[in-house]
């Protein structure tokens, strides 16, 4: 009888072992972090996709010029997030979301001086729009790791939206 506990002790450890993973409760992060990452992956690919629009199609040289820096800038962002998110095993969007991508359609429909000022607008909406979103983030994130990220990124943030509201400004 002794040998028959032993065996069903043993047994029953060994499948209590298997059950707990490295990986439990480990670079998993709160539904509110995974969906901030979401959210400003998204917001990071149609500042990528409408400055590459603005850079190729903008009448004035400063439009173009804001364009290609929300390319680099928000390119680089991506790429952090990418490995910010790798971490903590969130999927990211690979393609827009069907609101950013109809953003995307009607702008890319314009051409000359109504396409830049629409840009701009849209610029300056879509940064009120993220800084909100990575301000919260840094009030109501849980992980540590994710709010720094989110913190880390609003001056350049606040420095796009400030550009955006001086080329609006100029524009309209």
């Amino acid at each position: 009888m002794g040998k028959r506990v032993l065996f069903f002790l043993i047994a029953g450890l060994g499948s209590a072992v298997i059950s707990c993973t490295d990986h439990d409760g480990v670079n998993l992060v709160a539904e509110a972090d995974r969906q901030f990452m979401i959210k400003a992956a998204d917001g990071n690919l149609f500042e990528i996709k409408a400055g590459e629009l603005a850079s190729m199609k903008a009448v004035v040289d400063s439009v173009k010029a804001y364009g290609m820096h929300m390319v680099v800038d928000h390119s680089k962002a991506t790429e952090e997030l990418k490995a910010l998110a790798s971490k903590k095993m969130v999927d990211l969007p690979m393609t827009l979301s069907e609101v950013k991508q109809k953003k995307l359609d009607s702008l890319a429909a314009l051409n000359g001086m109504a396409f830049d000022s629409t840009y701009m607008m849209m610029m300056v909406v879509s940064h009120v729009e993220t800084i909100d979103l990575f301000k919260t983030e840094t009030i109501l994130g849980e992980d540590p790791e994710v709010k720094a990220f989110a913190a880390g990124k609003l001056p350049t943030l606040h420095h796009h939206l400030e550009e955006a509201e001086k080329l609006r400004d100029l524009l309209w």
